[in-house]
């Protein structure tokens, strides 16, 4: 067989570069805690009556099953003239004549124009308890999927919808919820809630919200103090995340918070945010905001539902290195101007993160965490940095070299410089951090990067390296001379 001609010319093949790292992310997202609604509720299922005596509601295999009605055609409410029998000349049908099974049989019995004949659709409205997936942590990016799971938004049982709508409306690409079990305040129900969480690596914030008035402040702390020893756990586990969090007011709890007071006095806002000084603590406040409800009502909040919206306005940021200080905060209302600018300046000094309103226009004042260490511990965009660089070292390295059967070669730790030295670049690159090291100076303590086999241990392959996070201009001083 003769060769296939092929003309003069000259072919290039580019190869795969192992050494390139896609950082690409997933969306970082707030986890919240709280209760929902315990029952689920169907309005105007249709079914096809059957040529037997039972028919199948959706919700089986169900529990609590209760119709409350069934009607020829959809949209009957009470009131209306075609809420009455069919006989009466309205549009129902008679529910007495179906006996309903808890799990969601319904069997017919008797004849009339009051029972749906073989092959007629008819309507059933009713409800039933919610299934175990009830509890399972829910990823959302939809409103009316909150409120489909979880109920209508009410400061009691519906505070998850609530929360997760305030959330979404504050930009954030999604929102996790997780339901506490129960219609009410249960501290272990929340605690293993929030353990739900620990399998989820995308968590940016943990939030917790509490019902209105049958929940004391110091069973929120309480609970609070949990909820930090998870993200805790979590940022020692490989799983950076955070806490934001804020207190009752005392017309949210009877023991609420509503003084500025000092970190001696406890019962005030800055004892409060003194409690647990760190990085990954945001403490949110005033401690009292309201909302309007699906049916015009307003609703009393606490100062969680602001951190919920502080975690919302985070979570939205395309990068994480962009500041939030001066971001509008939106489907809440506090107190216009309530504080002068000196008690802000307290309270923030005090590792408080400040919501001002004017003009009924929410503003953070100024994104911080409660550990006024310095400005990597005090900024909310510079730990977000801290948290990235490590996933994104740990995940390219991992995902180029541990677990892939490879051995330690003479090459291999200028392999693993080269690798690390990408994804900091890129990082660089995507605007995420200053700088990376590539240099030793010992005044700035940039180091450039390195990697050795440990001697100890010869499995091991130790990498050092230095990086120059982007930090939220804040100050400008300006000197002024003056001259004739």
């Amino acid at each position: 067989m003769s060769a296939v001609y092929k003309p003069p010319g000259v072919d290039v093949v580019i190869l795969d570069n192992p050494r390139l790292i896609n950082l690409g992310e997933a969306a970082r997202v707030t986890a919240i805690v709280g209760l929902g609604s315990m029952i689920r509720v169907v309005v105007d299922e249709a079914l096809v009556r059957g040529t037997g005596s039972v028919d199948l509601l959706a919700a089986h295999p169900a529990s609590g099953v209760n119709v409350s009605q069934i009607a020829s055609f959809s949209g009957i409410v009470p009131g209306l003239v075609s809420a009455a029998l069919i006989s009466a000349g309205g549009g129902l049908y008679n529910a007495s004549s179906a006996s309903v099974d808890p799990t969601g049989f319904l069997t017919w019995s008797g004849s009339g124009e009051d029972v749906p004949s073989s092959g007629n659709t008819y309507f059933v409205t009713y409800t039933y308890d919610v299934p175990s997936s009830q509890f399972t942590p829910t990823l959302f990016n939809d409103k009316q999927f909150i409120r489909a799971k979880h109920g209508l938004e009410s400061n009691t049982t519906g505070i998850l919808s609530v929360a997760g709508s305030i959330n979404l409306e504050n930009g954030a690409p999604a929102v996790m919820l997780a339901q506490a079990s129960g219609s009410v305040y249960n501290e272990q129900a929340y605690k293993t809630a929030i353990d739900k969480l620990e399998k989820f690596d995308f968590i940016e914030q943990v939030a917790v919200v509490f019902p209105s008035g049958s929940v004391s402040r110091s069973q929120q702390e309480t609970l609070l103090v949990y909820a930090f020893t998870h993200v805790g756990k979590m940022n020692e586990s490989r799983k950076e995340r955070g806490l934001m969090q804020g207190s009752p007011s005392p017309d949210y709890t009877g023991d609420g918070i509503d003084l500025i007071g000092d970190p001696a006095t406890p019962g005030t806002y800055t004892f409060r945010s003194s409690a647990i000084t760190s990085e990954d603590n945001v403490y949110a406040v005033p401690s009292e905001a309201n909302r309007v409800d699906e049916s015009g009502n307003n609703m009393i909040l606490d100062g969680n539902f602001l951190a919920v919206a502080v975690a919302g306005k985070q979570v939205a940021q395309v990068l994480r290195s962009t500041p939030i200080t001066g971001a509008v905060i939106t489907g809440l209302t506090i107190e216009n101007e309530r504080w002068s600018d000196f008690e802000m300046n307290f309270l923030a000094s005090n590792g408080c993160l400040v919501l001002n309103s004017r003009s009924n226009v929410i503003t953070i004042r100024d994104a911080i965490t409660t550990d006024p260490t310095n400005a990597n511990t005090q900024e909310i965009s510079v730990v977000a940095q801290s948290r990235l660089v490590k996933r994104s070292l740990r995940n390219g390295l991992e995902n180029t070299y541990t677990g892939k059967g490879k051995i330690i070669l003479p090459t291999t730790p200028n392999d693993v410089v080269a690798t690390t030295e990408a994804i900091l670049r890129t990082l660089v690159k995507e605007g995420e951090i200053f700088a990376y090291g590539i240099e030793d100076d010992p005044l700035t303590g940039q180091t450039k990067i390195s990697a050795t086999q440990n001697p100890t241990d010869p499995r091991k392959i130790d990498v050092t390296c230095s990086i120059k996070y982007l930090y939220p201009l804040k100050f400008i001083s300006v000197t002024v001379s003056t001259y004739v």
